[in-house]
């Protein structure tokens, strides 16, 4: 009967069925949270025919990179991704040409980007390194985000070179890449592992490289090392690599890792001592023309047995004082200066200038440089030799590029 109690309980047992059912189709067609690409995109791994970007975002969902030569086809091409992480290699660029790209997950895009592969015969680059805040005096936005935004001024950047320590901690690695995405999503970032940037996995893990490998670019040869504590625990293979490695037949080539054998800096003396004693004679025996570290918190540059050794760790961290007692070889240095190394480099000649950003007082008061200011300039002469006839040759410079590792 309609009116017993059992027709009432199947018309409450289907009222509760259809208001489950209704909720379920309405979480169902509800949007998924759309995803966030919280670092990059970042270009690594450049050579005169390939590149590899890379880009952090949430969730998992897939994602892809759509990237055309100046009037060329636009090409996409699809990533997995694994736990957020997108890296996708392109291959069959053309030498010396720029691209144009862009990146996306779910519905999250980074539009307007660009690189430019190797081939050049003249180009720039920019070293500098220690970008790291020190909280709970200040950010990395604070100090870092200053140097940051004066590169992301500076044009035709062909890669930027960090000589590590990126980070204090792992905390500060989206902060890092919000500040410097700018820079790095429009260039080709050469890292240098430092001593706060976590384990080799971690290095390999974000930048998609072994913690030492090499690359040519133009007429130079660049070779990136792992200076840090844990490489001792198999140097002689690293130094036997080396040496294999500067055998490069290019006629420029400039070494990149972070803790310097020379330093006046007070919290570390003199320098690496044992880097020092590791390197420097094989620096000297194959003719290496510059040598690039950070972990000191400033600006020097020594000159050892024909090499400039450049210390440039003034990208944000906190400042080092330095000693008035100088190691052998001393020609210039900085305090309480944040800035960024900007180097030309060209068949005959390596240019380097120091380019300030702010000077910083202990009290913490903040006074900006003017564009077009430089503090330390050095031109290093490499000319000569058979590279001087065959760099006017045509072809030279689509030679394919070549990283190491």
């Amino acid at each position: 009967m309609p009116g017993s109690p059992r027709g009432v309980n199947r018309v409450r047992r289907y009222q509760k069925t259809r208001a489950a059912a209704v909720m379920l189709l309405a979480l169902l067609l509800v949007p998924a949270a759309s995803a966030t690409i919280i670092w990059g995109p970042y270009v690594t791994n450049t050579t005169t025919g390939s590149a590899t970007i890379a880009w952090k975002a949430t969730g998992e969902e897939p994602g892809w990179v759509e990237y055309s030569s100046e009037g060329g086809e636009v090409c996409r091409v699809a990533s997995a991704g694994e736990e957020g992480m997108h890296r996708v290699h392109l291959a069959g660029l053309l030498p010396a040409t720029t691209y144009r790209y862009r990146v996306g997950t779910g519905g999250a895009t980074v539009e307007d980007c660009r690189f430019r592969t190797f081939g050049d015969r003249t180009f720039t680059c920019i070293i500098y390194g220690d970008t790291q805040g020190q909280r709970p005096f200040f950010t990395q936005t604070e100090r870092h985000g200053l140097v940051a935004e004066k590169m992301a001024g500076e044009e035709d950047i062909l890669f930027v070179i960090h000589t590590g320590d990126f980070v204090g901690d792992e905390s500060e690695w989206d902060e890092f890449f919000a500040l410097a995405g700018p820079v790095l999503g429009n260039t080709t970032l050469v890292p240098v592992a430092g001593n706060h940037d976590g384990t080799a996995e971690v290095f390999s893990a974000i930048f998609g490289l072994p913690p030492y490998y090499s690359f040519d670019a133009g007429s130079l040869h660049v070779t990136v090392l792992d200076s840090n504590d844990r490489a001792w625990a198999d140097m002689r293979t690293q130094t036997a690599w080396l040496k294999e490695d500067l055998t490069s037949p290019l006629p420029q080539t400039i070494v990149a890792f972070h803790h310097p054998p020379f330093s006046s800096d007070r919290k570390h003396p003199g320098g690496d001592l044992a880097i020092r004693a590791e390197w420097c004679g094989i620096f000297a025996q194959n003719d290496v023309d510059a040598v690039f570290s950070g972990h000191t918190h400033t600006y020097e540059r020594y000159r050892v047995n024909g090499t400039e050794y450049v210390v440039a760790g003034c990208g944000g961290g906190p400042f080092y004082p330095l000693s008035e007692e100088k190691p052998e070889g001393y020609q210039a240095g900085r305090e309480e200066t944040l800035g960024y190394i900007r180097a030309t480099i060209s068949p005959v000649s390596i240019g380097i200038e120091v380019v300030p950003v702010a000077d910083i007082t202990r009290d913490g008061e903040v006074t900006m440089h003017p564009a077009g200011a430089v503090i330390d300039t050095v031109r290093l002469n490499t000319a000569g030799g058979w590279w001087s006839v065959l760099a006017s040759a045509p072809g030279v410079w689509e030679l394919p590029g070549l990283w190491r590792r």
